[in-house]
């Protein structure tokens, strides 16, 4: 007997298919992962230093390129910095400086279970002196989270600035 080309066809694409399906994770944990980063986003933007370490992993490292930040104690001097830094510059009558962030270009894969890679583009804008919106900085960045006891957390985040 033989088989139809459809048939073929379909023993032949169907592993292709398992694995791209595989490497693109649950629903859940999409999810999870996108809610992950969003609240990283809105801990830093909201300077809410506590927040922020909540979404790294004990053991993080965050690579802003080049500069290193290692644990949590390290992780939460990033946003602590931010604050001083804030409050100086309000204490000396200067702009205080927000940054918020925007992402974009968003791509999440699932290389082992319990293991996902979040990539995107970053842009951090600000108010300059005339109190107009303007681009900081902007660069790609690369997260990867853990699944620890059923939460994702953030294991190593590193962002590289473009310079051209």
């Amino acid at each position: 007997m033989r088989l139809h080309h459809a048939t073929i066809i379909a023993l032949l694409i169907a592993p292709a298919l398992v694995t791209a399906q595989g490497s693109l994770g649950t629903y859940e944990d999409r999810i999870a992962v996108e809610d992950v980063m969003a609240r990283y986003v809105w801990a830093v933007d909201s300077l809410d230093a506590e927040g922020y370490v909540g979404v790294f992993t004990e053991d993080a490292v965050i690579d802003s390129n080049g500069s290193l930040s290692k644990g949590h104690d390290e992780i939460r001097r990033i946003v602590t910095g931010l604050i001083q830094r804030r409050d100086a510059n309000k204490a000396k009558g200067m702009p205080t400086a927000n940054l918020y962030h925007v992402i974009s270009n968003v791509r999440i894969t699932f290389p082992k279970p319990d293991e996902a890679l979040h990539q995107s583009y970053w842009q951090t804008v600000r108010r300059d002196k005339d109190g107009k919106m303007t681009a900081a900085a902007m660069g790609p960045s690369e997260d990867r989270l853990v699944k620890r006891n059923g939460t994702w957390l953030i294991q190593s985040r590193k962002l590289t600035v473009f310079t051209d």
